[in-house]
């Protein structure tokens, strides 16, 4: 990797951290209760499009499965926060590695078959969902299907003081998931996963490991989801199967995806603060379902005008190719 691509991806990673940091001075201290709520959600909604992006969008598997691993996150806090006196920061790892160890044993035994690839994949994941669903509801542990109110056991920890910190935490997650795209953008993992996504038969011919590449980045994908939806949980106050677990959120993580456009990591991003702000916009309309119609419209409006996203219609400076495919297994 050349010296200039060196400069611009710590460029990038600065900034990214630079962000961070600003708002999670700013927001907490001089916002508003609304403010860092919706800055909160946004910040939740910029990491689940941006995590899921990671595999999906680089690879072209398309999962309808990302809300799942969020909503394992949610419950995984909930029930150690019930059951536990754990500090956040543990209910924060355990949400984490819980939504990974799934997508681990999902990709172990689909990735390992090429009859699901594709449409099928999607499939297998929306089926997953519909598992993990009935697991839940059914485990006194977890829900067994009365739900957990969670804010009432977060009273007197740190997390549970302030909305603030929820706020920090969230931007904290986003902006950490913002640096692994960033990384993998920038790397031969994420010309791999590029070069599956292209074609999938003459990356292996190349010598690209594809099998462990996308089990692995799909649970990396997963595992930040269930960071995510850590202090999802909290944010809530009240956890239950049907609010956390709805097929809203991957379907709208896709939107955004698509909105924002894949050809760079960074479009995820646009694509989810496009989508969360129009959204908060038409909450004056007072009827959700033309507000569902009017998103949309636009979304299908932008994607008929820009086919590569809004991040693909910006021109970007000459600079060095991507790292090719060959030798990425080294």
């Amino acid at each position: 990797m050349s010296a200039r691509v060196d400069r611009a991806l710590l460029a990038n990673a600065g900034a990214i951290v630079g962000c961070a940091l600003l708002a999670i001075v700013l927001v907490p201290s001089i916002g508003s209760d609304y403010v860092i709520a919706f800055g909160f959600q946004f910040v939740t909604w910029i990491a689940l499009a941006l995590s899921w992006s990671l595999f999906s969008g680089n690879s072209g598997y398309a999962s309808f499965g990302h809300g799942v691993f969020f909503g394992i996150g949610t419950y995984a806090t909930a029930a150690l926060l019930r059951h536990t006196d754990a500090p956040f920061v543990v209910a924060l790892v355990v949400a984490g590695l819980s939504a990974a160890v799934l997508a681990v044993v999902v990709g172990l035994a689909v990735f390992s078959s090429p009859r699901f690839a594709g449409d099928l994949f999607g499939l297998i994941t929306l089926a997953m969902a519909f598992i993990v669903i009935t697991v839940v509801s059914n485990l006194a542990f977890l829900d067994g299907g009365t739900g957990v109110f969670v804010r009432e056991q977060a009273v007197g920890t740190w997390i549970g003081s302030s909305t603030g910190h929820l706020f920090i935490v969230g931007t904290l997650i986003a902006a950490g998931t913002a640096l692994v795209g960033l990384a993998a953008a920038g790397s031969r993992w994420g010309a791999a996963l590029r070069s599956i996504r292209d074609d999938e038969g003459v990356a292996e011919s190349l010598g690209v490991p594809t099998y462990r590449y996308k089990v692995w980045t799909f649970a990396a994908s997963a595992g930040l989801a269930g960071l995510a939806g850590a202090p999802h949980a909290v944010f809530l106050g009240y956890v239950e199967v049907g609010a956390v677990f709805t097929l809203n959120i991957p379907l709208l993580v896709i939107m955004m995806t698509i909105l924002g456009g894949i050809t760079r990591w960074w479009g995820p991003l646009v694509g989810a603060a496009s989508v969360v702000v129009v959204r908060e916009l038409l909450l004056d309309i007072g009827s959700p379902e033309l507000s569902q119609i009017i998103l949309g419209a636009v979304f299908v409006l932008v994607i008929a005008l820009l086919p590569h996203g809004i991040s693909g219609s910006i021109p970007s400076l000459p600079r060095r190719k991507a790292p090719a495919t060959e030798g990425v297994h080294r």
